[in-house]
């Protein structure tokens, strides 16, 4: 019998579209509802009255497994997913890790942001609850569970290739802890783009684990080498911040003297000053988009694991420039 996940592509809809068509909603375009009907017609769909009370009185509850060093990536996913489920008319749960999610009861899908994502016993967990869930930002090792995210190592070596263009021929880099996929997926972006330079360009790294603390560690640790970076590419952007406070402690001009730049295009990039130059993954989206395949899957979309990449994009602020003479 055909779904309402063949309805939504027959007519080349979201499943969102059709579900509000067969509810009744208002927020339709009629032009849209009428293709929506049409294509139903079309494939002999039908809407099955006690399924439709059976998910009436299902749980509206999905949990947002989230315990990430940044503060500032954390506040974004947070309001994204929130906004993402409050206008599907699901309820926010925020877990912390494995012991949260084993308390919580009555979840209806799940949405695992990094690190926890990418943990062994949370995915081992998920596999054995047999709920839907959807990870952000996840690594793709494994095949568990459907994934939303971007081309990391791309996006890196895009912003790495960036500073050289400017002309940085010795460039900082501060990782993320190395537990993280993510950060092992951003630093071998970065070691791509320094060995197409051939040897123009020297690397020097420093450990961070994404937080402001372990950012303004590392950085300074880099301005202090006799052979200083003309600029630093820090692996998000609550460490690229810090680096804006190390270079004003060491009066070190920003962009003048060094060069800034992070990832994430969080909230923090564009509350300091010099604004940062970044790489937006756009975290509303991808939390918009998890949330339009839990509502497919909790439909009854049985296809094979989504592995959907996002587009990134370099945001060109005032935290980089040339290297000084």
């Amino acid at each position: 019998m055909p779904t309402i996940i063949d309805v939504a592509r027959e007519a080349g809809v979201s499943f969102k579209t059709v579900s509000r068509v067969f509810n009744g909603e208002d927020t339709v375009r009629p032009v849209t509802r009428e293709k929506v009907r049409e294509a139903a017609r079309r494939i002999g769909y039908s809407v099955n009255p006690a399924a439709r009370a059976l998910r009436s009185k299902a749980s509206r509850k999905i949990g947002l497994l989230l315990n990430n060093p940044s503060l500032s990536y954390s506040e974004t996913v947070q309001i994204g997913a929130l906004l993402a489920m409050q206008s599907e008319g699901y309820q926010l749960v925020m877990l912390d890790g494995l012991t949260a999610f084993h308390a919580e009861e009555g979840l209806a899908g799940l949405i695992a942001c990094p690190p926890l994502a990418n943990d062994p016993d949370i995915l081992k967990a998920l596999s054995e609850s047999h709920l839907p869930f959807v990870r952000v930002g996840a690594e793709r090792v494994s095949q568990i569970g459907d994934k939303v995210g971007i081309d990391d190592r791309a996006a890196a070596r895009e912003m790495t290739d960036y500073l050289i263009k400017l002309g940085h021929r010795r460039i900082g880099f501060i990782e993320g802890a190395a537990i993280y996929d993510v950060s092992r997926r951003r630093l071998a972006g970065f070691n791509d783009a320094i060995h197409r330079s051939s040897g123009a360009v020297q690397s020097i790294t420093a450990s961070g684990d994404f937080s402001y603390a372990s950012g303004l560690r590392a950085a300074e640790d880099l301005l202090s080498k006799d052979n200083r970076p003309t600029a630093i590419f820090a692996a998000n952007d609550e460490m690229a911040s810090a680096c804006l406070a190390a270079a004003y402690k060491m009066n070190l001009r920003v962009p003048d003297e060094l060069s800034v730049v992070g990832f994430d295009d969080s909230p923090v990039s564009r509350a300091v000053y010099p604004a940062i130059t970044t790489v937006r993954q756009g975290v509303r989206d991808l939390l918009s988009a998890s949330v339009d395949i839990l509502s497919g899957r909790m439909s009854g979309d049985t296809r094979p694991a989504h592995d959907i990449i996002h587009a990134h994009e370099v945001i060109v602020r005032d935290s980089a420039g040339p290297p000084s003479e």
